[in-house]
């Protein structure tokens, strides 16, 4: 094995590196332990010349230092951009929705949270502006989700004008197209406990938006409507929706459709088909006030 050179400690740590690392990983692992030494005197000059820094969380780990980035024009861009997207429920009557923004569906179990995500796919997939990407983990089998699909009432083409990528976890890894409306269908837990990390998975697919929007089920306690993951799964959202049996509820919207009307807390009542994709009888309860609010009802 050739002896390590500083260059390509350097190299490694600019070009290389994507987030905390611990040295003895520097150079994908390849270098001989009887270099630790040398290899962690590299580490520390790349410290010294601002390359990197120790992460602080334990001895041994690093992250690398990001270059300055060009500051961000945000004058010479038009007003109110809206990202073309239908949702179910006439929900764009309501909310406004930017690219590069987040919309979660949090549901109860059986509440119609997959049916409202694929709604979502069949009404966007003939979209001459945007892409429509479906990561789902298949829960159910494909044949699940094709009877799904063909059960609704809007015409299935052939083929299939959309993509369909099963995925179970690190869904920020499949964001990677411009122009596209991405469907996640559904982070959990990587354990199954540790809820906390969602909030983080979502933030990480937020990053990776590019003039895209991602709507994304989670589940949730039917006794509250954030999902599992807590407070953390609302700071991302631009729209949250809470999910319970024949009840919808707008639980936050940032940017109105229409500043007069302030559509959180409003709600819907609704059946569906055994399917679970055909939302029928939808109803938006109660009366829009001279306020611009509506009366809360449940």
């Amino acid at each position: 094995m050739a002896d390590i050179t500083m260059f390509a400690v350097e190299t490694w740590v600019r070009t290389i590196a994507t987030g905390e690392f611990h040295y003895k990983h520097v150079l994908n692992g390849t270098v001989d332990p009887k270099a630790y030494a040398k290899l962690r005197e590299y580490i520390h000059r790349c410290c010294e010349k601002g390359i990197c820094e120790p992460s602080g969380r334990k001895d041994g780990y690093y992250r690398p230092i990001q270059d300055l980035p060009l500051p961000v024009d945000w004058q010479n861009i038009p007003a109110r951009v809206d990202f073309p997207i239908e949702l179910p429920f006439d929900l764009r009557k309501y909310v406004f929705i930017y690219p590069n923004t987040i919309i979660i569906i949090a549901g109860s179990k059986s509440a119609g949270k997959t049916g409202f995500l694929y709604r979502t796919v069949a009404m966007n997939m003939k979209s001459e502006r945007i892409k429509v990407v479906l990561l789902t983990n298949l829960e159910g089998g494909k044949e699940q989700l094709r009877d799904r699909f063909y059960a609704m009432d809007i015409e299935m083409p052939q083929p299939i004008p959309f993509t369909t990528i099963q995925v179970n976890d690190n869904f920020h890894d499949f964001i990677k197209q411009p122009n596209t409306l991405y469907v996640i269908d559904y982070i959990d837990a990587p354990e199954g406990t540790d809820f906390y990390l969602i909030g983080a998975a979502i933030s990480k697919i937020r990053k990776k938006l590019d003039n895209s929007v991602a709507v994304i089920g989670l589940q949730k306690p039917r006794t509250r409507d954030t999902a599992f993951g807590g407070e953390l799964t609302l700071r991302e959202a631009t729209l949250y929706i809470a999910m319970d049996s024949n009840k919808l509820k707008i639980v936050d919207a940032k940017v109105p459709a229409d500043p007069r009307v302030i559509p959180k807390n409003l709600n819907w009542t609704f059946k569906y088909k055994d399917s679970g994709t055909c939302f029928v009888d939808v109803k938006r309860i109660g009366e829009i006030t001279e306020d611009g609010f509506e009366e809360e009802m449940f």
